[in-house]
């Protein structure tokens, strides 16, 4: 086979699932129309989302968002692994409890979304 054709069949593999993600990340903001969604798809980060009970979560990113039978919009993200500050302005964070980080969260429930550190 031409060296060149391996170059773009290469290429191609490379180029293809970032597409992909694109395409997702077009997906998910139009269920979820704020500046934090593609943020949040889009880099590994700490991230805060305040919740109605006024407790935070601590993620990473959002892995997805999915939208239920219901009409309700699911954050499906990854929970942060590593220990950050317990209290955010008098609000309590909440990390990952174990090495198992995945998280489902209703979007209902957010108040707001924001980074937790400075770059």
């Amino acid at each position: 086979m031409d060296d060149n054709v391996k170059k773009l069949e290469q290429d191609y593999e490379i180029e293809y699932p970032e597409l992909e993600r694109e395409y997702e990340i077009e997906k998910y903001i139009k269920l979820l129309p704020a500046w934090f969604t593609s943020r949040m798809l889009d880099d590994s980060w700490h991230f805060g989302l305040l919740m109605i009970t006024g407790d935070i979560i601590a993620i990473q990113y959002i892995n997805s968002i999915k939208q239920d039978a219901n009409g309700n919009i699911w954050l499906d993200a990854t929970l942060q692994d590593c220990q950050v500050d317990e209290e955010v302005q008098s609000h309590k964070v909440f990390v990952a409890p174990t090495s198992r980080t995945n998280v489902s969260i209703n979007s209902s429930h957010v108040m707001a979304a924001f980074e937790l550190t400075d770059s």
